[in-house]
């Protein structure tokens, strides 16, 4: 009892873990859902972010074909500056020719023609100087709007530098991120793989135990039939000893007539002795003697035959007995035995019992370590997060310093004009910018390519674990049933103990029982002999019966007691055919006790077959429980290898979705910034517009460039050349754009223009500031490419 309410209690524990088993499965279930739906939509924002790039190539395209106007524009105001130099160098040949012509008139006459074309002379000559200095002006305006244009290219090219430095570091910390997380999934892949091997060493402790059980019930099942059968022999025994009884008493019965007969053939020859008889009677009493002794000897032999069944019967008691206490001994060895292995594997069972229930509370405090671990890291990550990015005061001032700076940049035309001429390190800049486009565009169509892959074999999981899902069902619909028969086979056990013990009383009393029948067929033996001590006693007075009546014959006797006798020998007759029938019952008796004899033995045939065939039977269903136990664990293997798989797709789901939105944060946190500046350096436009109102003139000279560019056909660089603003948008966030660029300018006159490449740019960086979920995928794709 005590080893089926453990096995109760490991049944319970084992339902218990398959149902957290199975709300886990179905939490996972869940996750990998949302898991889906989060890659439906960042597959979403890939699209967004590959047709965002489409349209920053054919952006970048554009701008590549106005710079090469603007050179174009530039060769043909270099033209027109020779040319206009042509001009003046004619003027002055005309000055010398003039002022020749005037030394050598000297005659008063043409003093007022002289006066005239001296008029017309200086009015050409102030006509002349003043288109020389329209042109030089001209000129100048156009070198400083090349000037404005070549330090907005450098501008673009000093952030995309700086967007190139910030996505390399951003990838040297994502690189230590991923070295950190492959360390700690090896480390959980070992204890996945410890705890796999614990299982399946549970695994195997299960099956031996069950093993074990099963043969428990096989002996179990041996007992009640041998329980059975000996109860089957006690049945015919005891129907054995019925019939004897009853022969015995048919036995007893015809002693006493006989005895009767005897007491009155007794009183018949005392009669005879005292009366005389005749010759007839005597004759009648011959045959009368003689019938009597031939039944006498009949039943003596009938006797005899009885007395040779009784002793085999006693013999084949004997011998029965003999098997009993046999067989009880051993059964009580076999009870010893199977009670000292049953000790044996419940203090194994305990042992193992307490080693698991260790290593579960070692693994629990593990687990319990790591969320501690893992909680700790997320709550600095959070406050890491939220922590605003801290303002530098230096910095807002360096940069009103450059701002003030900007004029006096702009009034600087031939350092400008010399920095214009060097417009080749530009074009290998812009070769190389298109060189890294090129990259990112093959980077991205690799990474499309690698999703595409990760999302066929994410659907292959699936597929998988939903076979393994129906394969687990089966497995778990087989383990209910073995289960239900488990507790079936519990029951049968119990109900075989109570029949053991039933048997046990039953066999005690048909031990005592048989004991008594002993001592009443040793009473019936002794009783047989006295019986033969009366019968030869009795053949004795026959003797002496019958030399009286041989003595008597010679006397005369009366015709009455003639009759008399005559009466008394028919008496006789009945009498002996009374026993004639008694002896035919007794016939038929043996006759019956031969056929149940042998249908004992037949039906004894017969349970050696069932025995047999339920042998057979037994063997057949150990043999197919054992093919379910291998196909249910096969099933667990694949259950638990399609669990580690899906906990590693878990896991890379996981990481892969820590790193997005790491990438996030690090994005939102980059736009806070750059909208922060671009705030600071409104504000500090806005504050410094006295110092800019100084400078008045120097706007007057920007207009009149922009003019003179508007004259030659040339157009103005501004807001209108940007990819993302439609021509006449004054919109503020153009403003603003404008006035970032003149301060992203003057922060990076004074640096060297060639620091490194980048495939970002500032039309990008305003494209992230968007507040649509498609610019900000579009943005996490451009840092994942670089």
């Amino acid at each position: 009892m005590e080893e089926t309410e453990v096995l109760k209690a490991k049944l319970e524990k084992l339902e218990k873990e398959r149902a957290e088993l199975k709300l886990n499965h179905d939490k996972l279930e869940a996750k990998v859902g949302e898991l889906w739906s989060d890659l439906t939509q960042e597959q979403a924002a890939s699209v967004q972010a590959a047709e965002m790039l489409d349209a920053e190539s054919a952006e970048r395209m554009r701008l590549e074909k106005e710079v090469r106007e603007l050179q174009s524009r530039c060769s043909q105001l270099q033209q027109q500056k020779d040319r206009i130099e042509m001009e003046v160098s004619e003027t002055r040949m005309m000055r010398s020719l003039n002022t020749e012509l005037n030394g050598d008139i000297s005659d008063e006459d043409d003093i007022d023609g002289i006066s005239i074309y001296k008029q017309k002379y200086e009015r050409a000559l102030r006509e002349s100087e003043m288109k020389k200095r329209k042109m030089s002006q001209q000129h100048e305006d156009e070198i400083e709007k090349l000037m404005m244009s070549r330090k907005a290219a450098e501008k673009k090219l000093a952030e995309a530098l700086d967007d190139v430095e910030e996505g390399r570091q951003a990838v040297n910390t994502w690189k230590r991120k991923a070295q950190k997380l492959t360390a700690e999934l090896q480390d959980l892949q070992l204890m996945v793989e410890e705890n796999m091997g614990r299982n399946a060493e549970l695994e195997r402790k299960q099956r031996k135990f069950d093993g074990e059980l099963s043969v428990a019930v096989d002996n179990l099942k041996q007992e009640r039939y041998n329980k059975e059968k000996i109860l089957r022999e006690k049945e015919v025994l005891y129907a054995e000893k019925l019939s004897l009884e009853q022969e015995l008493e048919t036995v007893r019965m015809e002693l006493e007539m006989q005895h009767s007969k005897v007491s009155s053939l007794h009183k018949e020859l005392d009669e005879l002795t005292f009366n005389s008889h005749g010759e007839e009677e005597v004759a009648k009493l011959k045959r009368a003697k003689q019938e009597l002794d031939r039944k006498a000897r009949d039943q003596e032999e009938e006797l005899e035959d009885l007395a040779a069944q009784v002793q085999l019967l006693e013999q084949s008691k004997l011998r029965l007995e003999m098997a009993l206490e046999k067989q009880r001994q051993e059964h009580r060895r076999e009870v010893s035995t199977k009670e000292e292995e049953l000790d044996e594997a419940r203090a194994a069972a305990a042992k193992k019992l307490r080693n698991l229930e260790a290593l579960l509370e070692q693994e629990q405090e593990e687990r319990h370590a790591l969320a501690r671990q893992k909680n700790e890291l997320e709550r600095r990550l959070s406050e890491l997060i939220e922590r605003p990015p801290p303002r530098d005061p230096e910095i807002e001032r360096r940069l009103r310093r450059d701002l003030r700076r900007t004029r006096a940049l702009l009034r600087d035309a031939q350092g400008m004009l010399e920095h214009a001429r060097d417009g080749q390190a530009a074009r290998t800049l812009v070769r190389q910018l298109k060189n890294q486009l090129e990259d990112a565009e093959f980077a991205k169509t690799a990474a499309v390519k690698a999703r595409q892959g990760a999302e066929m074999e994410l659907q292959e999981v699936q597929t998988q674990l939903e076979e393994v899902l129906r394969v687990k069902n089966e497995a778990e619909g087989r383990c209910l049933q073995l289960s239900r028969e488990k507790g079936a086979l519990q029951i049968q056990l119990e109900e075989i103990e109570e029949e053991q013990a039933e048997l046990m009383k039953k066999y005690k009393a048909a031990v005592q029982q048989m004991a008594s029948d002993q001592k009443v067929i040793s009473e019936q033996s002794e009783q047989i002999v006295e019986l033969e001590s009366e019968k030869h006693h009795l053949k004795e007075q026959v003797h002496d019966l019958s030399s009286k009546v041989e003595h008597m014959s010679s006397q005369v006797e009366e015709s009455h007691v003639v009759r008399r006798l005559e009466s008394r020998v028919r008496d006789l007759e009945s009498k002996l055919e009374l026993e004639q029938t008694s002896k035919s019952r007794l016939e038929g008796q043996v006759q019956r006790l031969k056929d149940q004899c042998n249908r004992l033995q037949d039906e004894c045939t017969q349970a050696i077959t069932k025995e047999q065939q339920t042998q057979e039977n037994c063997r057949k269903l150990q043999r197919q429980l054992r093919e379910l136990r291998e196909d249910c664990t096969q099933l667990q293997h694949k259950e638990a290898e399609a669990q580690q798989r899906c906990h590693e797709l878990e896991m890379a789901l996981d990481n892969s979705e820590a790193d997005l939105q790491g990438t996030k944060n690090d994005l939102k946190l980059a736009c806070q910034r750059i909208q922060d500046l671009q705030t600071a350096l409104e504000e500090d436009l806005d504050s410094g517009t006295d110092a800019l109102d100084e400078s008045e003139s120097d706007e007057d000279e920007d207009v009149d460039v922009d003019s003179i560019l508007r004259k030659h056909g040339l157009s103005a660089i501004g807001p209108k050349s940007s990819g993302y603003s439609r021509s006449g948008d004054d919109s503020p966030v153009n403003s603003r754009r404008d006035s970032n660029s003149a301060a992203f300018s003057l922060s990076r006159s004074n640096e060297s223009p060639v620091s490194g490449l980048s495939s970002v740019s500032p039309d990008s960086s305003e494209a992230v500031e968007c507040p649509t979920n498609g610019r900000r995928a579009y943005a996490d794709e451009q840092l994942i490419n670089v």
